[in-house]
């Protein structure tokens, strides 16, 4: 299934801080230990937008959502 990193990016901010916690509570309920998620824009290229994943393993390094494992990012969409 494809996902278009816009409409979830704009999905994402639209949520208030508890729903996104409740979407990162959800994942780790399934065993995916992620701690932060992080929307992003380029300042400087305003229609570049990511999102960034921290795990429990490494608090300090960010995975963008390209390189996330195929599972973990379709569960993350589903959820959201």
């Amino acid at each position: 299934m494809t996902y278009n990193i816009k409409d979830i990016y704009a999905h994402y901010k639209s949520l208030t801080k508890k729903q996104q916690r409740e979407i990162i509570d959800t994942l780790q309920s399934q065993g995916i230990n992620i701690v932060k998620i992080e929307a992003y824009e380029y300042a400087d290229a305003p229609g570049i937008k990511h999102l960034f994943f921290y795990f429990a393993e490494d608090s300090k390094k960010a995975i963008p959502y390209f390189m996330l494992d195929s599972e973990v990012w379709e569960k993350f969409c589903i959820i959201l």
